[in-house]
């Protein structure tokens, strides 16, 4: 006689995974997922003239796009996890006319503030610097002088591993703001010199020396500030006052308002950070933006 085998439990549709940083790899099987989601309710049928079945397949034609771009950012990177060799030159590179103070890019009388959490191994963090998003917003608005542009440290990945690589090429990039050149070194560091796999190997002493060099950095004094970690105290205290919405990297605020963050439940597209940006010059306020030292009004 057959067992009769018991029934398989449904899957709960509120099992969402913590929120926690994903890498652009894992954003890219979402997508996938999502795709093929959306491609199989296509063929359940609509009503409202076939207009359900044309936004499903919209959406479907959009998803594919975001995976073939975050799959072509990952067919230009070192297949073997850890770039070695000379510092590859970005090639999405931060206009120099455009004023900058430390961490901050942009005029300091721009109406709106845009504090992007970031972390230098972040290989979802490499696909937002590289793959248009950043570069669109401070085409559009940076550079336009409607908003300025913020870098908050959040070492979410050296949480995760126990290693200490983010925390030094956030000090790197420390140094080279000393010499008023962080987003110069915020561009190599997000340059294919980054490891895909989020490898700290390739964020060593040695190599973060290198890229400085490359990046035209005064050894003299960018050397002792990376060896005796001179800003890493700076850098800690800015993980302590970072806002409790932030939770993985990249993540957004515009005015103090947080907007996404690269975890499971959203991504930060330009068009939602526009959005936000749109409706802050709309309805000029107090910014309330996070500082450089990492405060923060509370989010609405």
């Amino acid at each position: 006689m057959k067992r009769k085998r018991a029934p398989k439990r449904p899957s709960s549709s509120g099992d969402v995974p913590p929120a926690a940083r994903q890498s652009a790899r894992q954003q890219s099987l979402a997508n996938k997922e999502t795709a093929r989601a959306l491609a199989r309710s296509g063929t359940r049928g609509s009503s409202a003239n076939g207009l359900g079945s044309l936004l499903i397949w919209t959406l479907v034609f959009a998803v594919v796009a975001i995976v073939i771009v975050v799959g072509a950012a990952f067919m230009t990177r070192p297949s073997g996890g850890v770039p070695t060799g000379t510092p590859i030159p970005p090639s999405a590179i931060t206009p120099t006319n455009i004023p900058s103070n430390g961490r901050t890019l942009g005029s300091p009388s721009a109406p709106v503030t845009i504090d992007i959490y970031g972390d230098f191994r972040c290989s979802a963090c490499f696909v937002f610097a590289t793959q248009g998003t950043e570069q669109s917003l401070v085409d559009n608005y940076i550079a336009t002088g409607k908003a300025s542009l913020v870098w908050h440290d959040f070492l979410t990945i050296d949480a995760h591993d126990g290693a200490t690589a983010s925390r030094d090429a956030a000090n790197a990039a420390w140094c080279a703001a000393d010499q008023g050149k962080f987003w110069v070194m915020h561009d190599w560091l997000y340059a294919n010199n980054q490891s895909p796999t989020e490898n700290p190997a390739a964020f060593t002493m040695s190599r973060l020396s290198d890229i400085g060099r490359a990046a035209g950095l005064d050894m003299s004094t960018y050397l002792p500030c990376l060896d005796q970690g001179t800003h890493d105290a700076a850098i800690a205290a800015e993980q302590a006052s970072t806002p409790a919405q932030v939770t993985a990297t990249p993540s957004i605020l515009v005015n103090g308002k947080f907007v996404a963050g690269a975890n499971a439940n959203s991504w930060p597209t330009y068009d939602l950070i526009k959005a936000a940006i749109d409706a802050a010059l709309a309805s000029p306020a107090p910014s309330g933006s996070a500082s450089e030292s990492g405060s923060a009004a509370p989010s609405a």
